[in-house]
């Protein structure tokens, strides 16, 4: 090999190399938020039972009664979070709309009649990526509704990333940016993964907060 073809070599492996660090680091600012034995490692439970939530193979389980949350137990402002969930496939049998009900708050507060003032991204099978306000909670610019682009087969995992960032809420599901928001309150608050009345499954949740 000349000369010229080793320092060509080099500065493609070290290119390479700097390239491979740099997504390492950049992966590494995501904080797992998976339990790997008990919800409670890195969530408190509100308004069901403890026993409505489990874990089994760093999948958090819900039984779905009664309606209750997950609450982070940090407070979050600028970040980015990122979840797959599904619903039990087997024993549904209403048709459309009445789809199974879950969700994510974010930016959560107080309780206000069962739920906190917040922002939900809409979990719900029908209108999965839905963003608008909860108890108070306000967003302007979102879209709320049916969602039929971009879907899973009803009990297949489904990915949601949701980011709040200088003023404005986006929400990708599936890969595609699907809504977004801005003008929003509350401004921070937790993370919440929410049920309502079917079993549902989070996993690979994660979160990075931003500068």
């Amino acid at each position: 090999m000349h000369a010229s073809d080793v320092m060509r070599f080099g500065l493609a492996t070290g290119v390479l190399a700097g390239s491979v660090a740099l997504l390492s680091a950049q992966s590494e600012r995501f904080v797992s938020l998976s339990p790997v034995t008990h919800v409670s490692e890195h969530w408190t439970v509100e308004g069901s039972a403890p026993d409505t939530w489990s874990v089994k193979d760093r999948v958090i389980v819900c039984t779905g009664k009664p309606n209750g949350f997950l609450r982070s137990k940090k407070v979050y402002r600028n970040f980015i979070f990122r979840a797959e969930w599904r619903f039990q496939k087997e024993g549904w049998k209403d048709q459309p709309p009445r789809y199974p009900n879950a969700g994510y708050f974010i930016h959560a507060g107080t309780i206000e009649e069962t739920w906190p003032r917040s922002l939900e991204i809409q979990g719900h099978y029908g209108e999965a990526g839905s963003l608008f306000g909860v108890r108070g909670g306000r967003v302007s610019g979102a879209h709320r509704g049916p969602v039929h682009e971009n879907r899973k087969p009803f009990g297949d995992w489904e990915s949601i990333e949701i980011q709040s960032l200088g003023g404005i809420v986006t929400v990708t599901l599936n890969g595609k940016k699907m809504n977004e928001g801005h003008d929003f309150e509350p401004t921070e608050g937790n993370i919440c993964l929410q049920s309502e009345g079917w079993p549902v499954f989070y996993r690979n949740l994660q979160v990075r907060e931003l500068d």
